[in-house]
């Protein structure tokens, strides 16, 4: 594992963070103490709670034991995972009940960082704050970051109370959404990058032309060429996959403290992690701006279509 410095606090970071997702574990204690010690394991310092579920702090607590605290990084979503209506959870009564149990009650000592969604970081009542800004001087929490993209980078940023921002990092973010993360990033405020890999290119048959299909099969495709200028080499590229691609490149944006990953299971992370330590092909990056181009002379050329 590689590491990368927290701004001004000292503390290195891994390269990934582990998102830990409660609901896609099925909640069990088992499984996510599987992949907690794989973590850890890894070099893994940085985790992402998003359930405050007793089972679930439970068996953070118990393998986080064998290390010393302040080396790990860990932030929770200030709502439950799910919430259908996120800033409904960020009144105090609620929200206090939330860190009680996670703070006082399970064992973790303090929280590095409370997450506030996109829907509803705008929306945290005055007492809350009040009640967040104690927490921070009594040392039970550090930092205060909003998930946020596009539009809402700018408002989070301004808002002036987060010092984290959390944000999607992928193949397809705009140079305009880079030059807001560098607006962040000259107000202070750190970066955490996640959801590395685009849903829409997660199958080869949505982007790799019908003519390249059977060299994904290990023959020789019709036309070597099908998809040049697409993204359908995320699927032609030898020894690597789509998800372990998008992620390498991921890894290349400088800004990003730290970069959170979902895992299935502890082989799934495993091979993620084994990322950190490859050189991306050389031909990559100049693929992906090729796709890029390509993509938004589609949409350009369309959008000519509806008009005429």
């Amino acid at each position: 594992m590689r590491y990368r410095p927290f701004g001004h606090s000292g503390q290195a970071l891994s390269a990934l963070g582990l998102n830990v997702s409660w609901a896609k574990l099925g909640r069990s204690r088992n499984a996510a103490t599987r992949l907690l010690n794989t973590a850890l394991e890894n070099g893994i310092n940085t985790f992402h709670l998003t359930s405050a579920h007793p089972d679930l702090l439970a068996a953070a607590t118990e393998t986080f034991a064998v290390v010393d605290r302040r080396v790990l990084f860990i932030s929770l979503s200030a709502e439950e995972e799910g919430s259908s209506d996120p800033a409904d959870e960020y009144r105090l009564e609620p929200l206090r009940e939330r860190l009680r149990g996670v703070i006082k009650s399970s064992g973790l000592q303090w929280i590095d960082l409370l997450v506030f969604h996109a829907n509803g970081f705008d929306r945290i009542p005055d007492r809350s704050w009040t009640f967040i800004t104690a927490l921070r001087e009594a040392g039970m929490l550090k930092f205060t970051g909003a998930t946020a993209n596009d539009d809402l980078i700018k408002v989070a940023v301004d808002d002036g109370r987060f010092n984290i921002l959390k944000t999607v990092f992928d193949i397809d973010t705009s140079w305009n959404k880079r030059h807001l993360l560098d607006y962040a990033l000259a107000q202070g405020m750190a970066v955490f990058g996640h959801d590395f890999f685009p849903a829409q290119y997660r199958k080869p048959e949505a982007i790799v032309p019908k003519k390249g299909w059977l060299g994904l099969f290990g023959g020789q495709s019709i036309d070597p060429l099908a998809g040049r200028g697409t993204y359908a080499f995320l699927h032609q590229t030898p020894d690597w996959t789509a998800e372990e691609l998008c992620l390498s490149y991921a890894l290349t944006q400088p800004n990003l403290s730290t970069l959170f990953v979902n895992a299935d299971d502890p082989e799934h992370l495993d091979s993620l992690v084994a990322v950190v330590e490859r050189a991306m092909p050389t031909s990559v990056p100049a693929q992906i701006e090729m796709a890029r181009f390509s993509a938004q002379a589609d949409e350009l050329a369309n959008a000519r279509k509806k008009q005429a």
